[in-house]
């Protein structure tokens, strides 16, 4: 019992030091060395990625977007344009992706590294090529390091929040997470750095809204707030924190559910000043764009097919987080055939994710840390699905990654519950696996989970980053596990004409331009109306040395889509071979053959007035006055301001 103070005896006050602080928490070491681990380990997965080139949608992104080349001038317009405005409107010459897209901040780093890497106004092809090339070795850098930090923080973030009672499952929640193979084409195509930068700054969000979950003040909701505008910024899946922190907020917070919406009322001010940024900057798709089955997917598919397919999509993507094998670019038409409901697979995938409804109801009610994990994963997954709005595509590897979250945080719970019991067995692996934070004879499973896990995935995510190189070595490998896209069999094409290209021996030439026709007649066979692969099969029969064939593949491609991109530079320098044929028939005395040569100069390039002038003059010169005069007639309509043209007319004339 305490003494009594006597009532003439004041109290004893303890002296303390003048510059006496509160003491600082002690040091988390075990996070430091988990996360040293985790980035040591990103970076060996991704350290064969430093060297790669560009690839794939780095295209649009960076290589053609001039706002990106600018530097940091471009700067204004990628934060008051669509994401891919440069070129969709400088290079294709419309918008032909439904809705718009606007990601400006990944755009804004991309603008920022070309400013300290220095402008590329290089003259010369290949030193700007090379320059270029030198410059995305630079931005696979920053993308592995910027994929670090994401992991670093999901580790802080899973050991204080979701798993801070279990740091063993949030360490390998996160390992998971890092090693996971489907997360090579976020990492390696650096366009999909807006992928990384989202997650990234919705984690911080929420863990700025768990370290203010007891203050009423506006620090918090400042912070958290800041954090969700970045998020959004880097792409529109930070629109699903709009019932994620609800969620949040109930489950780990402990509060109701009219407290957790009430508590998101902050987060409705920089949500209102994205979509009045969103709104002023976006366009509508280009006209004729809802024809295009390249970036609507569901259009040759009744209402039924379309429904049933997009379920059936969720359990493909359920079966590469669980198994990543094929994995490729590219699943647009007709990779992925329309399904229907006769189909049991769709009802398989129904039902699966009906279980996950049921499941999150029910560990929403117990406030446990799975329901949290179930929402992760479907509302990004919903906003990806087709179900609410045509995304362009199907789907695709890159659009699970923030998904995957919800998928690891899942598996790493069952681990922490089957794992995690008894009385541990004495030896270095429990020492390790204790240290770890696994507890019981679970420690020892761990270690061995983890091996199992991450052995295997790290070895597949090293190998797919090598098939990410460049547009050759990604699409020549992934032709073979989508041999019925078109987009894929195209761009495979296009990658056997780049090698054809690039060797000075015919008989590899021959054999690099056979292939490319195949895969091009391949891409034309799946859907008859793809006008880029007949423009591009009429490229590889020209260096074949096929002109004819060129001239009809773009005399089909001019029926079709006469103002499509490149086709005039390609049927004027046709025009110009043909002429060049014509004259040197004409020299050799072969004056038939050389008429019937020029008039295939006239139908490849109809409005180049050097084709008429030159047809009519060799008229002349064999006696066909009538004809000649009609030719230089016509050339002269093309180019009135032509001495040479005039001054041939009055000679005929005279």
């Amino acid at each position: 019992m305490a003494k009594k103070i006597a009532a003439n005896q004041k109290p004893q006050v303890e002296a303390k030091p003048i510059a006496a602080s509160a003491p600082k928490p002690p040091r988390d070491n075990a996070f430091r060395i988990q996360a040293i681990v985790l980035a040591l380990l990103g970076l060996v997965l991704y350290f064969n990625t430093l060297n790669h080139e560009y690839a794939f949608d780095d295209m649009m992104a960076i290589v053609d977007n001039d706002y990106v080349q600018q530097g940091v001038s471009g700067i204004p317009k990628i934060f008051s344009t669509d994401a891919f405005e440069s070129y969709l409107e400088h290079k294709n010459g419309s918008n032909q992706l439904s809705g718009g897209r606007y990601r400006p901040l990944s755009l804004v780093t991309f603008a920022i590294e070309q400013q300290l890497l220095g402008i590329n106004d290089n003259e010369d092809a290949t030193a700007k090529e090379a320059k270029l090339v030198a410059d995305m070795h630079f931005r696979h850098g920053v993308n592995v390091l910027l994929y670090i930090l994401l992991v670093t923080v999901l580790l802080k973030f899973l050991r204080t929040v979701v798993f801070a009672d279990h740091p063993a499952a949030a360490f390998f929640a996160a390992l998971l997470f890092l090693v996971h193979p489907l997360h090579t084409e976020v990492v390696a195509n650096v366009k999909s750095r807006d992928e990384i930068l989202s997650l990234l700054f919705i984690l911080l969000t929420l863990q700025s809204v768990w370290k203010y979950r007891g203050t009423s003040g506006i620090k918090g909701a400042w912070r958290a707030g800041v954090f969700f505008f970045l998020a959004l910024l880097s792409k529109e899946y930070a629109v699903t924190m709009l019932l994620l922190l609800p969620v949040f907020d109930c489950v780990f917070c402990g509060r109701t559910v009219v407290q957790a919406f009430k508590r998101l009322l902050p987060m409705l001010a920089p949500f209102g000043l994205y979509l009045l940024m969103r709104l002023s900057a976006v366009t509508d798709a280009g006209a004729g764009a809802e024809n295009n089955i390249m970036n609507y997917p569901y259009l040759f598919a009744t209402g039924s097919q379309a429904l049933a397919s997009k379920i059936l999509v969720l359990l493909q993507y359920l079966k590469l987080l669980v198994f990543p094998h094929p994995m490729v670019a590219d699943y647009s038409y007709n990779q992925i055939p329309y399904s229907d409901f006769s189909n049991p697979l769709v009802w398989a995938s129904l039902l699966v994710y009906l279980g996950m409804g049921v499941g999150f109801f029910a560990a929403f009610g117990k406030r446990s840390p799975i329901a949290f994990a179930i929402a992760c994963y479907l509302l990004p997954l919903l906003l990806v699905s087709n179900l609410l709005r045509n995304i362009g595509a199907p789907m695709g590897e890159r659009l699970v990654f923030h998904s995957s979250l919800g998928f690891c945080i899942a598996i790493a719970a069952a681990a922490a519950w089957l794992l995690e019991r008894g009385q541990p067995k004495e030896g270095i692996i429990t020492g390790f696996a204790r240290f770890m934070g696994g507890k019981g004879q679970g420690a020892v499973g761990y270690v061995a989970v983890m091996a199992v896990v991450a052995l295997p995935a790290g070895y597949a995510t090293i190998g797919r980053n090598a098939d990410w190189k460049n547009n050759n070595t990604l699409f020549l490998h992934d032709v073979q596990y989508a041999p019925n896209s078109v987009l894929v069999n195209n761009d495979a094409a296009a990658a056997c004409m780049s090698m054809a290209k690039s060797t000075h021996d015919t008989a590899e030439r021959r054999i690099w331009f056979g292939r490319a026709e195949g895969y091009f007649t391949h891409a034309i066979a799946l859907y008859p109306r793809y006008t880029l692969a007949y423009l591009n099969r009429g490229l590889c029969y020209f260096n074949s040395g096929i002109p004819d064939s060129a001239l009809r593949d773009w005399d089909s491609v001019r029926v079709q889509s006469h103002d499509l991109p490149n086709l005039a530079k390609y049927t004027t320098i046709l025009g110009k071979y043909y002429v060049s044929q014509a004259m040197g028939m004409m020299r050799g005395n072969q004056p038939d053959a050389a008429q019937a040569t020029f008039a295939k100069a006239a139908e490849a390039s109809p409005d180049a007035p050097g084709v008429w002038f030159n047809w009519g003059m060799a008229c002349a010169n064999t006696g066909r006055r009538d004809e000649a005069l009609r030719y230089l007639e016509r050339a002269q309509k093309l180019d009135p301001n032509s001495q040479e043209i005039a001054n041939a007319l009055q000679s005929l004339r005279n």
